[in-house]
């Protein structure tokens, strides 16, 4: 009954965005494509029993990389067909992940479209990333006894609260999961509570931490401070994964910092790219020179004789930001001055950067909480506290190099998820290769 009606609030949610929908997909054709994907009409797929990978959105495609890689260097034969929620999503995994065969975008968890997809993918293992709990998808996996492992599991206090209040819907769902590979105990606790059996969960640690670590040749670092029109005697700060209302904040606090140090030059990174035009609006409004990351590409330098050197760089483009950590004096995390629950703390860390957030992040309260033990990172409280620790980092190179130290340490004694996980996963991969090696043999 339960089931039954979620698939009506489903169809009458279609019904109603139809128009819309179509409507935008006439003069988008970006848009266009994605939709059809979405409603379940694929590409021609040449792929024998892939392995299903799932990936929401940027943060999740990188993370799954590390255990993508092993997958295939162990599995080599096993083909892999990644689906994203999201367009960014989607354009990194096809620019970074060349692991996946075949990179497309998750049907809407309608039975209709999620069971088209399902026919022309015919999965042989459905892995998903983190916390995507589809009910339809669940359900026909577990009809057609197709094995799910959820691997890199959180699950958020935000997220808790709304599934417990749901777990007489979830319960009957996760029972269809073969194994919940978590990041934490906490994790572990939480999903178990939302209906998971005991036994079927493991803690075995972020992949985030499994990042390769990121090399760049003095050469590629001399590409970068070209572009940017640096001399080598700046200071930068990086402002990576900003919200709405995060921006105001910083730019205030950028203009007393700049008073302290001419020198300053500030990346800003707005998670949304939407939202570049709202941004622009603030700096217009605060009356700070700034100039798009894509104008510079095309200038080289920044153009002195027209515009002078512009205060802030706003960064429009997918997938730099983890390289211009490297080159940043201080790194603020965005997402954590506002309740949106902050972003990965990890990245600049591998650059052994003096890292900061603010109070909200939820989202990775473990990791944060164990980095401010190991006072390898800074929480601050509020706008006033996030100035007094800025402007005294910013003239204390010392302490600066001390933070990104023990937070480069933190993270190196951090790794090994990835070979956690890959324990758990690999039965399952042996056991798929054996009966497909089994029906070829019988076909002979």
């Amino acid at each position: 009954m339960v089931y039954l009606l979620y698939n009506t609030l489903i169809s009458i949610f279609f019904i109603l965005t139809a128009p819309y929908f179509l409507f935008k997909a006439l003069f988008d054709g970006g848009f266009r494509r994605e939709l059809m994907q979405r409603i379940g009409f694929l590409p021609d797929l040449s792929l024998k029993r892939p392995i299903w990978v799932h990936a929401a959105s940027v943060g999740e495609v990188f993370c799954s990389l590390p255990l993508l890689k092993k997958i295939k260097k162990e599995f080599p034969d096993h083909r892999i067909v990644l689906t994203t929620m999201t367009r960014t999503g989607n354009e990194t995994a096809k620019a970074h992940v060349p692991e996946a065969d075949q990179v497309l975008f998750l049907p809407m968890d309608h039975p209709l479209f999620v069971r088209r997809v399902f026919k022309r993918i015919r999965p042989s293992l459905l892995l998903i990333a983190e916390t995507e709990l589809w009910p339809n998808l669940l359900r026909l996996c577990g009809k057609e006894r197709i094995p799910i492992v959820l691997f890199n599991g959180r699950i958020s206090k935000k997220s808790f609260r709304r599934y417990l209040l749901l777990k007489f819907f979830f319960e009957r769902y996760l029972k269809n999961i073969s194994l919940f590979l978590m990041q934490t105990e906490e994790d572990r606790v939480r999903i178990v509570k939302i209906g998971a059996p005991p036994e079927k969960t493991r803690v075995v640690g972020n992949l985030k931490f499994d990042q390769s670590l990121p090399t760049f040749t003095q050469e590629a670092i001399n590409a970068m401070m070209n572009w940017l029109g640096l001399q080598g005697k700046e200071s930068i700060l990086v402002a990576g994964s900003t919200h709405s209302g995060e921006e105001e904040i910083l730019l205030g606090l950028f203009k007393d910092l700049k008073k302290i140090d001419p020198s300053l030059i500030l990346l800003l990174a707005p998670r949304h790219l939407d939202r570049l035009e709202e941004v622009e609006r603030i700096l217009t409004r605060e009356s700070i020179s700034w100039v798009r990351r894509t104008s510079l590409s095309n200038q080289g330098l920044f153009d002195q004789k027209t515009k002078g050197s512009p205060e802030v760089v706003l960064l429009d483009t997918m997938g730099e930001l983890m390289g211009l950590y490297s080159l940043a004096t201080l790194v603020f995390i965005g997402g954590s001055l506002v309740p949106v629950g902050g972003h990965n703390p990890l990245e600049p860390l591998f650059f052994k950067k003096c890292v900061l957030f603010g109070p909200y992040i939820f989202n990775f309260l473990e990791v944060s909480r164990s980095l401010i033990e190991t006072g390898g990172a800074i929480q601050v409280k509020s706008r006033e506290d996030l100035s007094l620790h800025l402007k005294r980092l910013l003239s204390n190179e010392g302490e600066r190099t001390e933070l990104g130290e023990k937070g480069y340490q933190f993270l190196l004694r951090h790794r090994g998820a990835t070979e956690k996980m890959f324990i758990g996963i690999r039965p399952i991969l042996t056991k798929i290769q054996s009966n497909e090696f089994e029906v070829q043999n019988s076909e002979l």
